[in-house]
């Protein structure tokens, strides 16, 4: 664990769960004004210089069935702090907008990821969410039964090596429907022939006011397994 242990030691150090909670409150505020994608863009992304992209498609609120659901608390954060820990690629949602990136086709998001992709040679897509605190896992890796991994077996393997090093060992796979049609790692899969998986990362983890040294974990493993993946 020594090596662990300094990057946890060094991401206490640099305060990261501080500043996940002022990237939180400044960037995926929550409310329930619509804007139109057409004249207000609902979407932060940054370009890296490592060929892996991070997604966080509900880290505000969106419609599903013309229903507003809640955002995965934090998950946007935590893909502003990968950028800024790795120097890969980010996206997320700021705004509602009147969709789910999730579900639906066409998609203005995913339209987004795949320019992203294509002008930046991306090799790995992390597609990021919230479980509820009561899941009985740490983290759950959904490839759709392995078909989107494209064949890369190492990716899947990558993450879960890293995770377990960083103690968060409660691992499952697929336990949400990645496998839906229209899902980002099924799009970024099929149409964009890039290898994908969708991290369901439980609350317990995405609280870090109340739990920094889980915090720190999550992020750590998820900061190496993008290295590791760049390379």
């Amino acid at each position: 664990m020594g090596k662990q242990e300094d990057i946890l030691q060094e991401l206490q150090r640099a305060r990261m769960n501080e500043e996940a909670v002022n990237v939180e409150r400044v960037h995926f505020y929550k409310t329930d004004k619509k804007v139109n994608p057409k004249q207000e863009e609902p979407f932060w992304f940054v370009l890296g210089k490592l060929p892996v992209l991070v997604s966080a498609p509900h880290a505000v609120r969106h419609y599903r069935q013309k229903r507003i659901k809640m955002s995965d608390q934090f998950t946007g954060s935590i893909v502003y702090l990968l950028n800024q820990l790795t120097g890969c690629h980010a996206i997320a949602t700021t705004k509602l907008y009147g969709g789910d990136p999730n579900s639906d086709d066409p998609c203005v998001y995913k339209e987004r990821i795949g320019e992203i992709c294509d002008r930046e040679k991306v090799k790995f897509v992390l597609d990021i969410h919230g479980a509820a605190r009561e899941r009985e896992f740490d983290v759950d890796f959904g490839t759709n039964g392995g078909k989107n991994l494209l064949g890369k077996v190492r990716m899947l393997q990558t993450l879960e090596h890293n995770f377990r090093d960083f103690g968060l060992s409660r691992i499952s796979h697929d336990h949400f429907a990645a496998t839906g049609l229209n899902t980002i790692t099924n799009y970024v899969a099929r149409e964009l022939r890039i290898p994908a998986v969708q991290i369901e990362i439980n609350k317990q983890y995405r609280v870090p006011a109340q739990n920094s040294q889980g915090f720190h974990r999550l992020l750590g493993a998820l900061a190496e397994s993008i290295k590791e993946l760049a390379q």
